[in-house]
Order: structure tokens, then C-alpha cells, then sequence
């Protein structure tokens, strides 16, 4: 429940922040700073594969949850399976920008 939470809040924060504003320019040394082209596409393959798979544990707690019996509790599992899927589908966005 706690990773929730994190996540959540990591949700929220994501949510808050705004893209450059107009007319600001992004210095030139934040594009020096990233890695050989070769490592950051490593690294990219190492992102796709680790969102794929949360991506299918995903989809395996949504026919776990179909088993629960009880409403309410099924309710709240369903509630943090949707706040990881919104998780997932922000990660997947931010892989696009690698």
C-alpha cells in the first residue's frame, strides 16, 4: 500500500509540472550531458523492457482481481490497479522521450 502511495504522489508531482515556457531557451550543456548514443539506447531497451513487463503484471492483477469475492475489496484493488495502469501509461509517454 505504501508503493501506492509513492507512486501516487509521483503521479501528482508529474502532473504539476509545466513545459518550458515560451521563449526559454534550454541551455546547451543539458544536451552535452547525456550519454553515448549507443548507452542511451541500451538504457532505452532497459526502460521498454522493464515497462513491459509491469505493463503484463498489470493485466495478470486485473484477472487476479476478477476472483475476489468481496465488492468493497475488490473495489480498492481495482482503484490501485487503475492508479498503476496511470502509472504505467506516464511512463510509457515519458519512454517516447528518450
Amino acid at each position: 500500500m505504501a508503493q501506492v502511495i509513492v507512486l501516487q504522489k509521483a503521479l501528482h508531482r508529474r502532473a504539476k509540472l509545466e513545459a518550458h515556457p515560451p521563449g526559454v531557451m534550454v541551455p546547451q550543456t543539458d544536451a552535452m550531458a547525456l550519454p553515448p548514443a549507443s548507452r542511451r539506447e541500451s538504457e532505452k531497451e532497459d526502460v521498454d523492457r522493464a515497462i513491459l513487463l509491469l505493463d503484463i503484471a498489470a493485466r495478470q492483477a486485473r484477472l487476479l482481481v476478477m476472483e475476489i469475492n468481496d465488492p468493497s475489496c475488490r473495489e480498492d484493488f481495482e482503484a490501485q490497479i487503475a492508479t498503476i495502469e496511470q502509472l504505467l501509461q506516464l511512463a510509457r509517454g515519458m519512454a517516447l522521450q528518450l
